[in-house]
């Protein structure tokens, strides 16, 4: 299916300067990976210390880690950005080698980092805001013996509802990095009938992508290890790679750019079924006032 994942993973690389484009990527991996691996041995692998080691024990550590974040994540952005452009393109597009080579992976150069990312910080701060407080309030009703089942049972169907539509609302904010027009709780629910069975296909797709990486991923891993244990045996000296900095590093880097590289494949497709399903679509106020004239 034109805009599915093997696409996708296609597209990342695919283009100009590729091998800088994904430099960029696991360097980024590696700005994630190591101060959180450095907070893991230090704290004995606790989750809430390692949080309190990161951002109050060793602040730098928790800064580097959380800009290379916002980085990864708005390449991201400008990655789906191009791959709702390339949508476009190729409609009108008669030349298939074109099309086949034409790149998606944003350029690692100045104009890269701009004024959107601040927008997009806003965007995501305003959303966090919305889905919060929802999911809090359906929570409190929770509490409510007399509607409690009813009020978990909109409580799972708000999540789910949320899970499905929020990367298109994305996909519509990224157009034009319009924060007033996308900041509507009803767009889930105008999205949801239009994108449903597509993203449900897609994400079944992908669990089926992950599970088969995941597997590659731990057969890869117990080679390694047995193979480094082996060496380490036959030279006579001991090393334990759970509490290994660069093992641990090396190892995180890895994981952060794999999964990087599924995600732009993954919104690669989620940007082709917007395009399909609600870019083109006609509206259907528009339909009713086409009908009423």
């Amino acid at each position: 299916m034109a805009g599915g994942l093997i696409e996708g993973i296609k597209k990342c690389y695919t283009g100009n300067n590729v091998f800088t484009k994904h430099a960029f990527l696991i360097i980024l991996g590696l700005l994630i990976s190591f101060p959180t691996c450095i907070a893991t041995i230090s704290t004995n692998g606790k989750e809430a210390d390692v949080y309190l080691y990161m951002f109050f024990i060793a602040p730098f550590f928790g800064i580097v880690s959380m800009l290379a974040s916002i980085a990864l994540g708005y390449y991201m952005v400008m990655f789906i950005r191009n791959s709702l452009k390339f949508c476009h393109w190729k409609e009108t597009e008669k030349d298939e080698e074109k099309i086949r080579t034409l790149q998606i992976m944003p350029e690692v150069d100045s104009g890269l980092f701009n004024i959107n990312i601040f927008k997009w910080l806003a965007f995501c701060i305003i959303w966090m805001l919305i889905l919060g407080i929802t999911v809090i309030i359906l929570g409190l009703l929770c509490l409510i013996p007399v509607i409690k089942i009813l009020a978990f049972m909109m409580l799972i169907t708000y999540i789910m509802i949320c899970m499905v539509s929020m990367p298109y609302i994305f996909c519509n904010f990224i157009k034009e990095f319009n924060i007033e027009k996308n900041i509507n709780p009803l767009l889930m629910f105008k999205y949801l009938p239009k994108i449903l069975t597509p993203t449900i296909i897609l994400d079944l797709k992908y669990f089926g992508l992950i599970i088969g990486t995941s597997i590659i991923g731990i057969i890869a891993i117990i080679i390694f290890t047995i193979g480094f244990y082996l060496l380490t045996a036959i030279a006579g000296f001991k090393i334990d790679l759970s509490n290994n900095i660069i093992f641990l590093t090396v190892f995180t880097t890895v994981y952060v750019y794999i999964s990087s590289i599924l995600g732009l494949a993954y919104y690669y497709a989620i940007a082709h079924i917007y395009y399909e399903n609600i870019e083109k679509a006609p509206d259907e106020n528009q339909l009713q006032t086409n009908k009423e004239i």
